[in-house]
């Protein structure tokens, strides 16, 4: 078992070896998502809140290659954390990466962070056309997304529901997650960013509000912008629809 921990948070890793045991996880905290990837809330006694992700098991060469060659995906979602905050990048605290071995395979691994009051932006996509005041939040959502650009960080999975945002009617607050996927440059492209923002699956209206509050602040052209990004987006979907039906006759297949 290795852990990486936060020197903020060493007292917790007694608590945190219990994750040598699948069976713990399995039977303990509140299940928020089940799917290739398993996430959880749990609360220490002293009322502190973590969610925990374990992520699915990799295939056997990838449990070599994690084991040996690469670092994990908890390891790196840990290190991006990290990363983020000190670019001044908002995400949830990271507290620890923990890999779990067997005869020099990976196993499982974990990582985990402090709970966030964050919510989804889809449900403000979602709800754009129908809601004027969604506008407000649009537009700070756009000018975060120029400021994470601006950094040189590329999401490589900025998918809608990767970002939770907090709003107390004045002020907007944003937070990247899933953070093992993304890549740190000195500069991004304009081919580059749109690259990364056709990435978000969020309706259209929503879409295009985005795309012409951050061609502003970019001081570009929104029309030229909007106009490379829908293209952008139609070529991405098609592919990914292509990947879908590829795997899906693969599993139809095989059965």
């Amino acid at each position: 078992m290795k852990i990486r921990i936060n020197l903020k948070y060493a007292e917790l890793e007694p608590w945190l070896q219990q994750l040598a045991d699948p069976a713990w996880f399995d039977r303990n905290g509140t299940t928020l998502h089940n799917g290739r990837n398993t996430i959880k809330y749990f609360e220490t006694a002293n009322g502190t809140k973590f969610v925990i992700k374990r992520y699915g098991k990799p295939s056997l060469i990838n449990r070599l290659v994690y084991g040996t060659l690469r670092r994990s995906k908890a390891m790196r979602a840990y290190l991006h954390a990290g990363r983020l905050l000190k670019l001044g990048v908002e995400t949830p605290e990271m507290v620890a990466a923990i890999d779990i071995r067997r005869r020099g395979l990976l196993h499982d691994s974990y990582f985990v962070s402090k709970w966030s009051e964050g919510k989804s932006m889809r449900s403000v996509t979602e709800h754009y056309a129908e809601d004027p005041e969604e506008a407000r939040i649009l537009d700070a959502f756009a000018a975060f997304l120029l400021r994470v650009h601006n950094a040189g960080i590329y999401h490589e999975d900025l998918n809608i529901d990767n970002i939770l945002y907090c709003f107390d009617g004045k002020n907007c607050r944003f937070e990247l997650i899933d953070t093992n996927r993304m890549t740190f440059h000195r500069k991004l492209s304009k081919r580059r960013r749109l690259d990364n923002l056709r990435r978000l699956s969020c309706p259209a209206p929503a879409y295009l509000r985005i795309l012409d509050r951050y061609a502003e602040l970019l001081h570009s052209d929104p029309t030229t912008l909007q106009f490379w990004g829908v293209l952008k987006r139609l070529r991405f979907e098609f592919r990914q629809r292509c990947k879908r039906n590829f795997k899906q006759k693969i599993r139809e297949k095989r059965r």
